[in-house]
């Protein structure tokens, strides 16, 4: 830690003393820290935890200025939070760790406090600053840093001490606490979906779709709601990856998917069923809306066009099969909408519900109804 300049305050006289001066500075911290950590105790995320944190601490060591630096990345942070002004300003620039005083301070994980950085010629430039005293503490738990806090520009004009690095980093404690327990909060999020998503489609997997269909079939026979499935089956899947190769084939699922997505409502279920073949659920549909969003599927993976040019010849149509619970069990209801893909299928390109189905007509005309065995 480095220091200069006048400090009128001797630290360990006030820290480890025994006079009044050193109990009420003891009394102030606590009380800062509690304010601090009531506060954090509604936070979340570090979008709310990183203001929170530097309104705290200008409050307890009065500044103009203050920021939170984080990583973005293995080897490079970015400002999170400012306070005195808009953190907009900079949240763009990364600062590699190891350079310049936050990239330094998060590498060494030692507190800087300057009093005149004058004194340092390579850090000469401070145009926005009104003094040129500035401290930057770490942001620590156990053996590993979180970020940097930097505090600049004093309200009464003083060089920053050691007293305010011991108040500043009594503080920052119960924030490192709560950006551990944020970033746990979300790796356990993110392990929950890669559980229940399909890296290639993006879309649910089949262990969720399994839940949620028994989940929806409970709901549906509780309510007297009506609960539609689709069955959707990419047509000739595999002479597309014997043409293409494998990568172009997980990008037409990728493709298919998104576009399947983008077909049904929020709340309708989208997943991978498995290899070439996806599953809709949609709760409180029946069946002529399954059908109605069936065919909106249809027709916009027929007229979907790829964008690179050796793929200007690949085309993708797919079969769906719908059908609708009717006090069924939820392999029940699989079983069914599979007989209706399997009709689909017999002409590809199609609609079915198993007894009737949509034939795409020739020349973008609209649909025709034909029966299940023509």
């Amino acid at each position: 830690m480095v220091v200069k300049g006048d400090e009128t305050l001797n630290p360990s006289r006030i820290l480890n003393g025994a006079g009044p001066m050193r109990q009420t500075l003891r009394r102030s911290q606590a009380a800062a820290i509690h304010r601090l950590t009531r506060a954090l105790g509604g936070a979340s995320g570090l979008s709310e935890v990183g203001p929170i944190l530097l309104r705290h601490l200008v409050r307890a060591v009065p500044s103009r200025v203050a920021s939170l630096a984080v990583p973005s990345g293995e080897h490079d942070l970015q400002i999170a939070a400012a306070y005195g002004y808009p953190v907009a300003l900079v949240e763009h620039v990364r600062i590699p760790v190891g350079s310049g005083i936050i990239g330094t301070v998060y590498e060494k994980r030692k507190p800087l406090c300057v009093a005149d950085v004058t004194s340092m010629p390579a850090m000469q430039s401070r145009v926005r600053y009104r003094t040129n005293s500035f401290v930057a503490l770490p942001v620590v738990a156990g053996s590993e840093a979180l970020g940097v806090v930097c505090l600049t520009d004093r309200l009464d004009g003083r060089p920053f001490t050691r007293v305010d690095v011991t108040v500043l980093r009594r503080l920052i404690a119960p924030a490192a606490l709560a950006l551990v327990l944020d970033r746990t909060r979300r790796e356990a999020e993110s392990y929950a979906y890669a559980a229940v998503s399909d890296p290639v489609s993006g879309l649910f997997n089949r262990l969720y779709f399994q839940m949620r269909l028994e989940e929806e079939l409970q709901r549906s026979e509780r309510t007297g709601a009506p609960l539609a499935l689709l069955m959707v089956d990419l047509d000739d899947f595999k002479l597309i990856n014997d043409r293409f190769g494998h990568v172009i084939g997980d990008h037409a699922i990728r493709v298919a998917g998104d576009l399947l997505r983008r077909c049904v409502r929020v709340f309708d279920v989208c997943t991978r069923f498995g290899g070439d073949e996806f599953a809709v659920v949609m709760p409180g549909s029946g069946i002529d809306d399954a059908v109605r969003v069936a065919e909106r599927i249809r027709q916009r993976i027929e007229a979907f066009r790829f964008d690179q040019s050796h793929l200007t010849d690949l085309r993708l149509t797919v079969s769906v099969g719908a059908s609708v619970a009717q006090g069924t069990s939820a392999r029940e209801l699989i079983e069914r909408a599979d007989s209706a893909l399997y009709v689909a299928k017999r002409g590809k390109n199609r609609v079915s519900t198993g007894e009737v189905h949509l034939t795409s007509a020739p020349g973008g005309a609209s649909p025709t109804m034909s029966t299940a065995n023509s």
